[in-house]
């Protein structure tokens, strides 16, 4: 299992400079680099094959990969309209995932509706089905994992403590998206803190997946009210029984920081300490995994 942390929140505070948060990432001493593609930065970042395979050799040079990818969400909007301009640059960014050697792309299914109303989630999963299959000719051209993630959902956005249940967030859900689109580049991505927001057990969500379905992580922790994506141990969720599941199902993937929260408000000054503190953090929780596959 290898350590990743993403350029995200260091691209956007460095005015979208992917060498400059690259740099910061590998000075941490992490094993790999996860590439944002940020809802409100997007069309800001470069577009061409030239920039990102000049990348991803400066990275593998200095001895890293990219390892994932995250598409900018939401994936839907009420206005299909704007859901077909969302498609095609998510589509964009398999391309440039492609590019800079990713293996695995996360996207979030289509949630533009309220989940607890009527007749809701059935119809988002044959939203979902048509959309995500419209994807698949683009995940095979350009060599990449598609990873549906499990999401939340606020039923009222200023009402944080109405969080609940939404597209994929349930194991049984989760497995019927992938398991219905049936192909080999259909995968999920398993985002711990998600789990818990919503009250699911993430090890037993992890065990309900299986290594089959399950291509790659986000870890990070949560307060229980709020989708707060800080770093593990500074919320409610067990680690122990976390690591131990993925090592019972034999998890194949990386461990990927999704942990944007702890930096936030944070001095740039102190960016190096705290990404080296999220770093020793990761190298713990692989060392739990290796102990349980061990035994």
């Amino acid at each position: 299992m290898k350590l990743i942390n993403r350029t995200g929140a260091l691209m956007v505070k460095f005015d979208m400079d992917l060498y400059k948060a690259c740099d910061m990432l590998i000075e941490s001493g992490v094993d790999g680099l996860d590439l944002i593609f940020p809802d409100d930065h997007y069309q800001n970042m470069p577009t061409d094959k030239e920039f990102y395979t000049e990348l991803r050799k400066y990275v593998e040079d200095k001895g890293l990969y990219f390892s994932q990818a995250h598409a900018p969400a939401p994936s839907s909007y009420k206005d299909e309209a704007e859901s077909e301009r969302m498609f095609k640059d998510i589509v964009s960014t398999l391309e440039r995932a492609s590019y800079a050697g990713v293996k695995n792309i996360v996207v979030h299914p289509c949630q533009h509706l309220y989940y607890v109303d009527k007749g809701v989630p059935e119809y988002l999963f044959e939203y979902n089905m048509k959309f995500f299959r419209k994807m698949i000719p683009y995940a095979e051209e350009y060599g990449i994992t598609v990873a549906i993630e499990n999401m939340w959902q606020w039923f009222k956005r200023d009402l944080p403590d109405t969080i609940g249940h939404s597209t994929c967030s349930r194991p049984a859900e989760m497995i019927k998206y992938v398991d219905e689109l049936n192909h080999p580049l259909m995968k999920c991505c398993l985002d711990i803190g998600h789990t818990a927001v919503v009250r699911e057990q993430p090890d037993e969500f992890i065990r309900a997946l299986g290594s089959d379905r399950l291509a790659c992580l986000h870890v990070h922790d949560v307060d229980g009210i709020d989708d707060s994506h800080t770093l593990p141990y500074f919320g409610i969720i067990r680690w122990q029984q976390v690591m131990e599941a993925l090592a019972e199902i034999d998890y194949k993937g990386d461990l990927t920081f999704e942990a944007c929260g702890f930096l936030r408000d944070k001095p740039v000054e102190l960016y190096p300490d705290y990404l080296k503190i999220m770093e020793r953090t990761g190298r713990h929780l692989i060392s739990l995994f290796e102990s349980a596959k061990a035994k």
